[in-house]
């Protein structure tokens, strides 16, 4: 019973905690690294592949490929439209085969290097 007594009285004479201080941090957190996060691509996996260029987008900076398997990301053939460089498609157009590097980004790939075969 003053085990109960000594409980509440604490908390009686105690400031209420306001909202606002629950929600600061405690300590300062580490600075953010984000030379990875700027979208650098030299971070990223890449991946090869060699396929057939089937769309050229060039305004929109993408390209469709209907590309051959890829084992290490256990890819079957297909065909997918990926993110690219205006620059990288001088000298390509569709119909051409290429081969390719790329990041699989999320949702989201993006050609690295590309050339024809």
């Amino acid at each position: 019973m003053n085990y109960l007594v000594a409980t509440l009285a604490a908390l009686c004479l105690t400031q209420p905690a306001l909202a606002e201080d629950l929600l600061k941090p405690e300590t300062v957190p580490p600075p953010i690294d984000d030379s990875a996060a700027s979208g650098s691509l030299e971070a990223e996996v890449t991946h090869r592949a060699s396929g057939t260029l089937r769309a050229i987008y060039a305004t929109h900076g993408s390209v469709t490929i209907a590309l051959g398997p890829v084992a290490e990301l256990k890819w079957p053939a297909m065909v997918m439209p990926f993110r690219i460089d205006a620059r990288q498609l001088e000298g390509l157009a569709v119909g051409d085969a290429v081969e390719f590097e790329f990041t699989n980004g999320e949702m989201d790939p993006r050609i690295v290097t590309i050339r024809k075969q």
